[in-house]
């Protein structure tokens, strides 16, 4: 498996971590080591969550921290950045009730800013989960990665003739047909391999090629199954399994391109003042575990960074090129880049 990763650090983080620390008035103590978190988590609660989950992934996760850790959980579904915006709004009002958030990338610089969200020691507490997987600043642990490629509908188109390259996106064949969902997060995914001048040349031609703006991604793979548009140039396999979920007999295919995107699909963080840290930790850390990945599989979100987890066979299987840019991109330079990929698109701003 190739790949491509711009600004991954491996360093395993300092001792200058809230883990261990002495808490404030009031505040749950964090333990030093496993043990201790593992003893301080059960005299918690229910771990309260906010990420994207629904449906069997929320089963198999339940049972598999239940049997892992004895701890369950509570969930809140919060999709897109919306839903980010006011969980850090309503923290910084001192109105948190979650222990655990999956944080959107744009948003992370400013939970961390904001001080709603506190620092772990993720690599001491879980040494077999990579490194890369571990923000270096300590605050935040990956657990699901996203991958995109291109949703199709076969009954409309043949396999032949499917996208398989992102120039196939600029084919004059599918003008005024195609759709691109306008919260570029698979054209972020690209622009640490392909660099800014190569982004902006390609997001030029492509607004030239007329694609038809969407501004849902679980819709838009819905329309495509329902004839509505032949397929889509870049969406995740997580709306793909949304669909087929909901519709087994969707007629809709994933292709994985050769230059295939990753991002951070969702990166924990454990808030600041939490009522059950200790679990919550142990909440993360087992997602990001080979044991957790079982329930990803489910979710489309499988990490092909875990040796073994299904996304990695799929891309091994695809001999495709995993373009990465790690937590130095994420965020800020992530940010930069979605705006002048939408301004090349002709918006002033991207989707929420």
């Amino acid at each position: 498996m190739k790949c491509i990763v711009s600004g991954v650090a491996v360093a395993l983080l300092s001792g200058a971590l809230v883990v261990g620390s002495v808490p404030a008035a009031g505040a749950a103590e964090i333990g030093k080591t496993l043990e201790e978190v593992i003893a301080l988590a059960s005299k918690e609660g229910t771990v309260h969550v906010a990420n994207t989950w629904r449906g069997e992934v929320l089963k198999e996760v339940a049972k598999g921290v239940k049997k892992k850790y004895g701890i369950a959980f509570k969930q809140t579904r919060a999709s897109g950045i919306a839903s980010r915006e006011r969980i850090l709004n309503e923290a910084m009002a001192g109105l948190n009730e979650y222990d655990v958030v999956n944080v959107s990338g744009e948003l992370r610089p400013q939970y961390i800013r904001a001080g709603i969200i506190v620092k772990v020691a993720w690599g001491k507490l879980f040494p077999k989960v990579r490194p890369m997987l571990i923000d270096p600043q300590g605050y935040f642990l990956a657990a699901g990665i996203s991958r995109y490629g291109f949703i199709y509908n076969h009954n409309m188109v043949s396999a032949a003739e499917a996208p398989k390259t992102w120039e196939d996106c600029l084919d004059p064949k599918w003008k005024g047909r195609m759709a691109v969902y306008t919260r570029p997060r698979t054209f972020t995914g690209l622009w640490p391999g392909w660099g800014e001048a190569k982004s902006l040349a390609f997001h030029r031609k492509l607004k030239d090629n007329g694609p038809i703006w969407t501004t849902d991604q679980t819709s838009t793979g819905a329309k495509i199954a329902a004839g509505e548009y032949p397929f889509s140039c870049g969406l995740p396999y997580h709306t793909f399994l949304n669909v087929k979920r909901r519709d087994k007999a969707a007629p809709i295919t994933f292709v994985i391109p050769p230059e295939l995107p990753v991002q951070i699909g969702e990166a924990f963080a454990i808030m600041k003042g939490a009522r059950n840290p200790n679990a919550a930790i142990l909440f993360a850390g087992y997602l990001a575990s080979s044991e957790g990945q079982k329930a990803y599989t489910i979710y489309g979100r499988s990490n092909p960074f875990v040796d073994g987890s299904f996304a990695s066979q799929e891309v091994e299987k695809a001999k495709a090129k995993i373009v990465f840019g790690g937590w130095d991109f994420a965020g800020a330079k992530e940010g930069a880049a979605a705006k002048k990929i939408v301004e090349a698109w002709g918006f002033t701003k991207g989707r929420k």
